[in-house]
């Protein structure tokens, strides 16, 4: 029997798929290999491969589009049995008998489901963008606030958005404000107290036609809870085909504070190709006009707002912060290199983060390869935490490396387990690479507060904020982006040397907290929000 498996996110399933089949063969193949020609040529792929059973890996099964079109896929490729698995034990399995036989109808009730949720949204968008209301002051000292999420995609998983999340949330409440999010998913790192789920639809054969139901599903529930609150302000973290912020501010008439990571426009056109840019381009545009202030995370996202007409005193520059508390020195690594069969002397390399483009996580494969070739076996490992597009790649360069367990993939982990692993490891590294386009560096990695909060020797990229957070050679060793030789050179100049490895991460804590905690951030959402009282 074969198993033919593709991951479009999350692990790669292969431990659960033994389980399940435990006598298969199990072949890979790549989300950039099935997504590459027209569907013609892409069933013929698959059906080359003569696959038994088509698996399709995904983080969660409830954040997953176009389910029965994968699952049809593999019917028509002659797979007996197609399946879906996600990384927190979700499944949905059918044989190619029932998806042949069911197709038509549910093919047919997605197509009118998305041609009535476009109907709605473009009625509803142009009312929108006509309305210009205006909000009434509020209470500044002690504020109400409710925090939406409406990012489609899951919000379990451990990275960059989720402690964004999380440290902006409690420090905002330790100054004083009362907090209460409204999320269209769980968040990790957060109990249930303040926090009400309003859980997705599976609906949408294609990712914009999915967002743009689910935007309608988040923002009728939402509004009423928001209308009931009574809050002095809302603060959204802006999302793709969202517009619940927008509506529920105009709905009771207080600000809309804007948290803005990026155009997801450009992502669309660069990264992540959603489709329907040009409605996506009107949702964007209305969230930038509706708000009262925007937070962008860089420089250089404010240049790109300005040059796109957005009035400069709206713009907020507020960059990404840490926990230093949670993330310090000492806090149960230890443990974990027991747990991972790390001896004492070892010297860790580590990553945490996405497995996207961005990244560099291929640069970074390519340099572990380089660094193992140089250093004796019994001195350098990596640690590698998260999932992401590009994991199965990543797993395929090093494959050697990690049956000789001098690499080690932790996958997607529980949030709250970051800082151990962290703790872990001597080494943190983060690679990231230029923009494909060749747009200036707009991000605000996360990870590299809590790296320099960790107190560890830093190795990252000489690029955009991160090297004007970092100083080079005071608290990291920058590089040059993409360059892997300089990268793997960096790497083991830490690795042969535990005082500068000492010397870097001590400093790096001290600037971290004196000038990068979350508390910072949460400073300047208030202070923003009284200057508009």
């Amino acid at each position: 029997m074969k198993v033919v498996l593709l991951a479009l996110s999350g692990d790669s399933a292969r431990d659960k798929l033994a389980q399940l089949y435990p006598h298969a063969v199990i072949e890979s193949i790549s989300r950039t290999e099935f997504e590459t020609g027209s569907l013609t040529r892409r069933l013929a792929s698959l059906r080359a491969r003569r696959p038994d059973v088509f698996a399709i890996a995904t983080e969660r099964l409830a954040w997953q589009r176009g389910q029965d079109l994968f699952m049809l896929f593999g019917a028509l490729a002659g797979a007996r049995e197609s399946l879906m698995i996600d990384a927190h034990g979700g499944l949905r399995r059918a044989s190619r008998l029932d998806l042949l036989a069911g197709a038509p109808a549910a093919l047919a009730d997605e197509a009118v489901t998305g041609l009535f949720d476009l109907i709605q949204s473009k009625r509803e968008l142009s009312s929108l963008e006509r309305e210009r209301p205006k909000s009434v002051n509020a209470n500044p000292d002690h504020p109400r606030v409710i925090y939406l999420r409406s990012t489609p995609g899951p919000g379990t998983q451990a990275g960059g958005a989720a402690s964004h999340i999380k440290g902006v949330v409690e420090a905002l409440t330790e100054l004083g404000a009362d907090v209460r999010i409204i999320s269209n998913d769980a968040i990790a790192g957060f109990d249930n107290a303040n926090l009400t789920i309003v859980p997705p639809e599976t609906v949408g054969a294609t990712r914009a036609l999915f967002d743009i139901h689910n935007n309608l599903v988040f923002t009728r529930a939402a509004v009423p809870l928001i209308e009931q609150a009574q809050p002095d302000f809302i603060y959204q973290r802006y999302a793709r085909f969202s517009w619940a912020g927008v509506v529920a501010a105009r709905r009771i008439r207080r600000p809309l504070l804007l948290e803005y990571n990026g155009s997801e426009v450009w992502v669309g056109r660069h990264w992540d190709h959603v489709g329907s840019l040009d409605l996506l381009e009107r949702y964007e545009r209305l969230n930038l006009q509706a708000a009262a202030r925007i937070f962008v995370v860089s420089e250089v996202e404010r240049q790109n707002l300005e040059a796109r007409g957005v009035p400069p005193e709206k713009i907020v520059v507020n960059p990404n912060g840490v926990d230093a508390e949670r993330f310090r020195p000492d806090v149960g690594g230890a443990e974990v290199r027991k747990e991972l069969g790390i001896g004492e002397t070892d010297v860790v390399a580590g990553f945490v983060g996405t497995f996207g483009p961005w990244h560099g996580v291929v640069q970074l494969a390519e340099a572990i390869k380089r660094v193992l070739s140089k250093t004796p076996a019994d001195v350098a490992r990596f640690l590698l935490v998260g999932s992401g597009s590009l994991h199965g790649e990543v797993e395929r360069i090093l494959q050697a490396e990690t049956e000789s367990r001098r690499v080690i993939f932790t996958g997607a982990v529980a949030h709250e387990r970051v800082p151990q692993l962290l703790d872990a490891c001597d080494i943190l590294v983060s690679p990231h690479v230029p923009l494909a386009d060749g747009s200036d560096f707009f991000g605000s990695p996360t990870k590299i507060f809590e790296y320099m909060a960790m107190g560890k020797g830093i190795v990252a990229s000489r690029l955009g904020q991160i090297g004007q957070v970092l100083e080079a050679d005071e608290t990291a060793l920058l590089v040059e982006p993409g360059k892997v030789d300089e990268l793997a050179q960096a790497i083991i100049k830490l690795v042969e040397s535990r005082d500068l490895r000492t010397l870097l991460g001590a400093r790096a804590r001290e600037v971290a907290m004196q000038k990068h905690t979350w508390r910072h951030n949460a400073e300047r959402v208030l202070q923003a929000f009284k200057e508009l009282n």
